[in-house]
């Protein structure tokens, strides 16, 4: 049966081995593009349990990785006392009314894992803004336009054991305020019925904002990660028309199977390159993958 998304053959494009320095794992990239060149922004995790981010360059999305030694988001620096156990899991998104991309990353730190949000010019240097949600809250992911002059951002807070994607508005992308659930936790027996989070920040689409995001189930106490997708209205993005009834994405490679986190495929990186969706995601919190679909195929699902 044909897949929707189906794997780049070249999987896993970027392993611990590829990194100029050791690692225990690299996993779940922010994606864009520049000067003809594929971005991801990775998560590296260092053999002391921390998290940083650090960019990587590639003409062709694929492989030939340019890796930079330092990364872009450093964790532990005193001045980001809640950053003092990581930088995690970036999302990027480029804000043409800003002409510089926007970072949304967990800042991991005693006090829980909370979002904050950094801007860069040219992806070599990032200027830190600070937090915009308090613990615990993850997977941000930005719009990268305005509606009726407010950015919009989705979010996962922690509701007391409930987690599903939130939306906020902002005059500045400092302040935050306006909330709405946007898409719930999927309940009972459903493929996402434990959590579920943004992945990638969405692509506007003929028929609204396409969002990739994550669900999470459990099986027999171990819990498995598996991409789903929904459609927000366009000009309201806080409010859903339709969520795919089953996922579209679960690990069935042996290197999304096995790792550091097993059966774990969490889509962060989306990119539309002509008609089709190129999806990056961490397997197994050990690696980094692709995976490619039509848009029209995606957009199929919804009718």
């Amino acid at each position: 049966m044909k897949r929707l998304f189906e794997r780049c053959g070249q999987n896993p494009i970027i392993t611990p081995d590829h990194l100029p320095f050791e690692a225990a794992g690299v996993l779940n990239p922010g994606a864009t593009e520049q000067n003809g060149y594929v971005v991801l922004l990775l998560r590296v995790e260092d053999r002391a349990g921390s998290s940083d981010i650090y960019v990587a360059r590639s003409k062709d999305g694929i492989d030939n990785w340019e890796i930079e030694p330092e990364p872009l988001l450093r964790h532990g620096i005193p001045l980001w006392r809640y950053e003092t156990w990581g930088c995690e899991d970036a999302r990027v998104t480029y804000l043409e009314a800003e002409r510089r991309w926007y970072i949304t990353y967990t800042a991991y730190s005693t006090s829980g894992a909370a979002v904050a949000i950094a801007r860069t010019d040219d992806l070599a240097k990032a200027e830190r803004i600070g937090l915009i949600f308090s613990p615990n809250n993850k997977d941000a992911v930005l719009f990268p336009q305005r509606f009726d002059g407010r950015w919009a951002v989705l979010h996962r807070p922690d509701a007391g054991g409930i987690e599903s994607i939130w939306s906020a508005y902002s005059p500045d992308l400092v302040h935050w305020g306006q909330p709405h659930c946007v898409l719930t936790e999927g309940g009972g027996a459903a493929w996402d019925a434990m959590k579920v989070g943004a992945g990638p920040p969405p692509i506007l689409t003929r028929l609204g904002w396409l969002l990739v995001y994550h669900g999470v189930k459990a099986y027999g106490g171990q819990l498995v990660y598996r991409a789903g997708l929904a459609l927000l209205k366009k000009d309201e993005p806080h409010k859903m028309i339709a969520r795919s009834l089953d996922w579209v994405f679960q690990a069935v490679e042996p290197y999304e199977i096995s790792g550091l986190t097993p059966n774990v495929v969490f889509p962060t990186g989306l990119l539309l390159r002509g008609d089709e969706l190129w999806m990056y995601y961490g397997a197994a919190d050990t690696c980094v993958c692709l995976a490619r679909a039509k848009l029209e195929d995606a957009l199929a699902l919804f009718g």
